[in-house]
């Protein structure tokens, strides 16, 4: 039996979207949403030492940084001096 344009339509109906083979997706399947920060990401690998330095360092500041992340930034900041120190 041949379909007619009213089955047709059915199995549009029925059909998954297309998803990008590239996008990321979430755990739930949702794509997942851009980081709204510019710049560039860097990756840096740290040896043990080198993290308990750094979380020691972090933990001597009057405002504690919330993560290593913004830990890392400060260190930058006061390196080059942009920012004043302790």
């Amino acid at each position: 039996m041949a379909k007619t344009t009213r089955d047709s339509t059915k199995d549009l109906r029925r059909a998954k979207p297309v998803r990008d083979e590239g996008a990321r997706l979430t755990a739930k399947g949702k794509p997942r949403k851009r980081n709204p920060a510019p710049g560039e990401a860097v990756v840096v690998r740290l040896q043990p030492h080198e993290l308990g330095l750094l979380e020691a360092w972090m933990v001597e500041q009057d405002d504690i940084p919330e993560t290593r992340q913004d830990a890392i930034r400060r260190l930058i900041a006061l390196v080059c001096g942009k920012t004043k120190g302790k």
